[in-house]
């Protein structure tokens, strides 16, 4: 019973840094690049479709949805970082 308390609240705090990445790239969007943007966007979207479900009970049909979600977002955001890495090489 500890452990599973102690595992709900990494999941509130990676819910709270997706809330805080969302802000954080929404409120910066016209002066980043694109890249990051959409890193910090799909990160924050991938965060809450892996965390989200462990907090709240959703129904059955919508985890494979969720699950598709998590790993599409975690795709796009390791491309975002590879973008990333490979622009700040040849700069």
């Amino acid at each position: 019973m500890n452990m599973k308390l102690h595992g709900d609240k990494i999941a509130y705090f990676f819910i709270a840094f997706a809330v805080y990445l969302l802000i954080r790239a929404f409120s910066a969007h016209l002066t980043l690049p694109i890249v990051n943007v959409l890193l910090y966007v799909s990160i924050a979207a991938s965060l809450l479709a892996s965390n989200v479900p462990r907090v709240m009970d959703i129904p059955l049909h919508y985890a494979y949805p969720v699950k598709c979600v998590e790993y599409f977002t975690f795709g796009v955001s390791v491309v975002c970082f590879i973008a990333m890495c490979l622009r700040h090489m040849w700069i």
